[in-house]
């Protein structure tokens, strides 16, 4: 799971750049399926874990082989953990559908929830965004 920590940060910074960037809202209401002005926790895993899936598919076939997951900073032995049909491929079903995944990928939700409600307004999002680019700076 090493390679995912290491690929969480990329994946949120190039997610949202900043919190003046116009794909800032864009991002959120992809996020919010249900269109309740909120985020919770599935929806954001569903949303950091598939770009996160398109950075490791390389090749864009819509699957993650060995190659492409040890070029992106995988282990085989990892691959073998996320790869449970033991078919060669990773799908993002696959990779949505793993806690150890969704747990590595959505740890800034908790961050982000600054009321404990298990949501994530746009507010909370913004304020979040402004707390992660002053640490990064």
């Amino acid at each position: 799971m090493k390679s995912l920590n290491l690929l969480f940060p990329a994946v949120l910074l190039a997610s949202c750049a900043s919190t003046t960037n116009p794909s800032t809202s864009t991002k959120f209401k992809m996020a919010d399926k249900d269109s309740n002005n909120l985020v919770n926790r599935q929806e954001a895993a569903d949303l950091i874990v598939g770009d996160a899936f398109k950075m490791f598919d390389t090749n864009g076939d819509g699957v993650v082989d060995l190659e492409e997951f040890k070029a992106s900073g995988g282990t085989e032995e990892g691959f073998r953990k996320l790869n449970k049909s033991g078919n060669g491929k990773i799908t993002l079903a696959d990779a949505q559908s793993n806690p150890l995944v969704v747990e590595n990928f959505t740890v800034s939700f908790d961050e982000a929830d600054s009321n404990k409600d298990g949501n994530v307004s746009y507010e909370e999002y913004l304020t979040y965004l402004k707390r992660r680019d002053a640490a990064v700076r």
